[in-house]
């Protein structure tokens, strides 16, 4: 389960000296970014995912109880927190907060020690709420994704991409050739070679919002929002690359005559595509390359 000092919090305020001074305080329990005002705001929540946003309730061109009616609308958004900092607490001013969806509020000017135990508080319910829905969603062997969490939350990713007109691509791995460690050597040392190529695939997921899952054996689907078909095809490459790289290292937990495989389906806004169809498309396109590439050192096979 996630600790408090790894969850990340967005302030937004649109006054500099007190944005700077909510992050002072928070960044004694948490990470901390910021944003002067809703559509910066906007801007960093589509691509970094963050576990609570602190926000000013006034600020020009969208005020803090709009900014919150938005993000509770948006289905990408609509679980993270919202901590409300207010200069005013009457009975009117915190129906609004709850109306608008806001699940706290601390009162200016802010009492250091206020703010870190209502954030604290928000922080761990939101963590606690994560783990039990995320239950079967993680892989035990790789702590990767499953397929249950593909299917259900980067469903929701696929569909964001659409109605924003953004193009989407799933990517999918399979290296050939863990049945033969299985049955040779044992599924202690299977375990350990699929333990290692998700290792070596997760450090090359750095794109915004990317997820890998573990799908089944050696097989991994990445999504990847908001990338073409083409920057998809380039990402494969690096994995490839990284892959041959692994193999031929000291540590190396794969042999020699392992197999790299993979295909890319990728959509845009108009295509009306689901998970289900695009992930049709993949594992097509995946039987229709048999053999595969063996892996080379330094380069794509």
């Amino acid at each position: 389960m996630k600790h408090i000092d790894q969850c990340s919090v967005l302030v937004v305020d649109d006054d500099e000296i007190t944005r700077l001074m909510l992050i002072a305080v928070l960044s004694d329990i948490c990470h901390c970014e910021a944003a002067g005002n809703a559509q910066e705001a906007f801007n960093f929540l589509a691509v970094h995912p963050v576990d609570l946003i602190v926000l000013d309730i006034k600020m020009p061109d969208m005020s803090g109880l709009e900014f919150c009616e938005k993000v509770r609308a948006n289905n990408n958004f609509v679980k993270i927190p919202i901590l409300f900092i207010t200069s005013s607490v009457e009975r009117n001013i915190q129906e609004a907060c709850w109306i608008a969806g806001g699940n706290d509020f601390v009162k200016k000017p802010v009492i250091s020690n206020t703010l870190k135990q209502r954030a604290e508080n928000l922080l761990k319910s939101k963590i606690v709420a994560d783990s039990m829905f995320h239950t079967g969603y993680d892989d035990p062997l790789t702590g990767m994704k499953t397929e249950h969490y593909l299917m259900k939350e980067v469903s929701e990713h696929l569909h964001y991409c659409q109605i924003n007109n953004q193009p989407f691509s799933m990517l999918l791995i399979k290296i050939a050739g863990i049945h033969d460690i299985n049955e040779h050597q044992g599924f202690h040392q299977g375990n350990q070679a699929i333990q290692a190529v998700a290792r070596v695939i997760e450090g090359q997921l750095n794109m915004p919002l990317a997820k890998c899952c573990r799908i089944s054996g050696a097989t991994f689907a990445i999504s990847l929002p908001n990338v073409s078909e083409q920057q998809g095809l380039g990402f494969a490459g690096k994995i490839n690359e990284a892959m041959g790289n692994y193999l031929f290292s000291s540590g190396t937990k794969l042999p020699l005559n392992i197999c790299f495989k993979s295909s890319i389906a990728s959509c845009d806004g108009n295509s009306g595509y689901n998970m289900d169809e695009l992930m049709g498309q993949c594992h097509a396109s995946l039987a229709a390359n048999p053999i595969g590439s063996y892996l080379k050192s330094g380069g794509a096979g």
